[in-house]
């Protein structure tokens, strides 16, 4: 089967391009660590946080309160005594972003200083003699790598063919990741075409239904846009969310992250929710909320649930353990279809201007 948005079967063809040896040696180090460290930025640590939740494994961040130490390499010792092997898990496309590039050198020092045989660093990136894809040259430094976009859109109708910015490598890598924790919980194997097929068939339903027609509309007039969920869906909305700032922004609106810095809702803003099991209080709280103040309401949801039932709802057909990875696909393209709304409008994007509102830390 293949995607009515063309740019994901991109991703399915590189996913499958990928060389199998690459994937497993990561595999094997993800196996044998007792914890896992992953590190990225923007889009690409959102999709290690969504590829790696309820991995059954330890995984420590930098941010987590507990973490020891104000930089990797002084926590690099302590994690050591605490956990045994440990396994860096790096995704980076080009392979040159800010953090992933400080903490990989900050491991090679510690390793190299210290003579560790427990540090294993695993790195995803399109570029192998990038700063990150070279570690791959170290005894302790393995990479995959995975293509991204080849060239860059010259006008908004090549957004569904070519994506907007790193599309198809973050949704690519994501796939990797959570195929090789599927694999690590027993959960799976690590063959993609059925995962594709299933990804395709929601995503055309999807695309051709009522709701993302409706959500598109509301979507491109002037509102804010507030993403939201819980848990591992919390990292689905930010991948959502960081897309849609670059379109809101380009047009004087803005697109939030549900929590304390989300304004207070106005009628004919848009509030898009993220659950699998449609049923968790906080969010029907807020739906029922939202509603009240004259807030259009949406909600992605595994199944037929009091959330779809106050919300304009898609039910995203997957077993439980795939919900957040294909939620992560299924709205991949709405930034582009409100780009081409807009377009229709009069009102042209080109992608230099979708990247200057691009965050810096990202």
């Amino acid at each position: 089967m293949k995607c009515k948005i063309p740019y994901l079967n991109r991703v399915y063809k590189n996913v499958k391009n990928v060389k199998k040896d690459q994937v497993d040696k990561v595999l094997k180090n993800l196996r044998e660590a007792n914890c896992i460290l992953p590190v990225g930025e923007g889009r690409s640590k959102c999709a290690l946080y969504i590829g790696l939740g309820r991995i059954n494994k330890a995984v420590k961040t930098s941010e987590d309160v507990d973490f020891p130490g104000n930089s990797v390499y002084e926590a690099a010792e302590k994690l050591e005594k605490r956990y045994g092997k440990v396994a860096i898990l790096v995704n980076s496309g080009s392979g040159e972003t800010l953090i992933p590039k400080k903490t990989v050198q900050e491991i090679v020092e510690y390793v190299e200083k210290s003579g560790s045989r427990n540090y294993t660093i695993n790195a995803i990136v399109s570029n192998p003699l990038s700063s990150i894809g070279r570690v791959g040259e170290k005894d302790f430094g393995y990479t995959i790598v995975l293509k991204g976009r080849e060239s860059e859109p010259r006008n908004e109708k090549d957004y569904t063919k070519l994506g907007i910015m790193n599309d198809i490598y973050e949704l690519g890598s994501l796939m990797l990741v959570h195929k090789m924790k599927l694999v690590i919980n027993g959960d799976g194997d690590f063959e993609f075409d059925e995962d594709f097929k299933r990804i395709f068939k929601n995503v055309n339903e999807f695309v051709e239904s009522d709701v993302y027609s409706e959500l598109v509309d509301a979507i491109e007039r002037r509102s804010h846009v507030t993403v939201g969920g819980l848990g591992i869906a919390r990292e689905v909305a930010m991948m959502t969310v960081i897309r849609l700032q670059h379109v809101k922004r380009s047009v004087a609106d803005e697109a939030y992250l549900s929590g304390p810095l989300a304004p207070h809702p106005r009628a004919g803003d848009v509030l898009l929710l993220i659950s699998r099991s449609g049923e968790n209080e906080a969010l029907i709280n807020w739906c029922e909320y939202m509603r009240r103040s004259g807030v259009q309401v949406y909600s992605i949801v595994g199944r037929e649930s009091t959330l779809s039932s106050i919300s304009k709802s898609f039910v995203l057909k997957c077993r439980d353990e795939d919900f957040y990875c294909y939620a992560a696909y299924l709205l991949s393209p709405l930034p582009l279809s409100v780009v081409e709304k807009l377009a229709s409008h009069g009102l042209r994007l080109p992608e230099y201007i979708l990247r200057w509102y691009h965050s810096v830390t990202q």
